[in-house]
């Protein structure tokens, strides 16, 4: 890493919808700013292909509570989104100035994933949102936290690990991480970590071979994912639409 690059300004970027917007995810994405001191931007995304399919005359809204079917109605959901945005902005003013990072907020329509993936490289650490499905998925009592860490030589990634282990504190931890070959260098590192962190984890190694092999089995299974914004379009497509846990992406 230059100099120069090291000077650059570093900037932690939340994105998230009306599906994935949660405080825990929330507070993820101010510990990464205060770890790095950085500045937090919160960026919610008003998902157009649900106000499309909203507005189709077939779909229907069933109540979880209820079962019960109503139509649909574009207005109404709009006005949903933006009372989910309203309280995205309040918690990430709240829990950024608890810490004294700064923060800004922003409102847009589009696709999370798309838009999210079009940040500029300015931002250091962009954190997808996780979906509504895994935020109500229960955990078996005293499970461990399982983190899937994507790696490659980036200083970037190192810090992203250490504050997700923060976030799990004193928590059992199962870390999946994938490397080209064996022997890697992130791998000694984090071989060092396990003896000074009071999280107490445990290493898998992978292949990104194996990792393809088994993702359709292990998408659904991790609390959190660690990945190179530097991965080929068509891998991380596909490894965004298997994870269904917060996704940190690493300049």
């Amino acid at each position: 890493m230059t100099a120069k690059e090291k000077k650059k300004r570093q900037t932690v970027l939340l994105a998230a919808d009306v599906g994935s917007y949660s405080t825990t995810t929330v507070n993820l994405a101010v510990q990464m700013a205060a770890a790095i001191k950085s500045e937090l931007q919160g960026l919610f995304i008003e998902d157009e292909d649900l106000l499309q399919v909203t507005g189709l005359p077939i779909t229907r809204e069933i109540s979880l509570t209820t079962a019960r079917e109503r139509p649909t109605d574009v207005d109404q959901m709009q006005r949903s989104m933006r009372s989910v945005a309203r309280q995205f902005e309040q918690t990430l003013q709240r829990e950024a100035r608890a810490l004294q990072i700064a923060w800004s907020f922003d409102y847009v329509r589009g696709r999370a994933r798309d838009i999210g993936l079009e940040q500029g490289a300015d931002v250091t650490y962009l954190i997808l949102g996780q979906p509504v499905s895994h935020r109500l998925r229960s955990r078996p009592e005293r499970a461990p936290r399982k983190i899937l860490l994507i790696a490659n030589e980036s200083l970037h990634q190192k810090q992203a690990l250490q504050v997700v282990l923060q976030q799990f504190n004193h928590e059992k931890v199962e870390l999946t991480l994938v490397e080209d070959g064996p022997g890697g260098k992130l791998a000694a590192e984090i071989e060092n970590m396990k003896r000074t962190k009071t999280t107490e984890f445990s290493l898998k190694a992978l292949t990104r071979e194996q990792l393809f092999e088994q993702l359709g089995q292990l998408g659904s299974a991790f609390n959190c994912a660690i990945i190179s914004r530097h991965e080929k379009p068509e891998l991380m497509s596909r490894i965004l639409k298997t994870l269904s846990c917060p996704v940190i992406l690493v300049a």
